[in-house]
């Protein structure tokens, strides 16, 4: 598992609330708080941090 804070980053910035819940299947309301500043990056599990950053990494590479 990698968890790397500056794609999740990108991730969160270049995608909606709608697309990441629909892409990964982590809870709306955890990306909700994590793109309002609720909930912070270093607060994450390694599962949901590992997850955003797989999809992250995906996205980049085709952009």
């Amino acid at each position: 598992m990698e968890a790397n804070s500056k794609d999740i980053e990108w991730f969160l910035e270049h995608m909606t609330q709608y697309r990441i819940v629909k892409e990964t299947g982590i809870a709306q309301s955890k990306i909700s708080n994590l793109k309002n500043g609720k909930t912070k990056l270093e607060n994450l599990t390694l599962r949901v941090a590992s997850e955003l950053t797989t999809f992250s990494k995906g996205l980049q590479k085709g952009v």
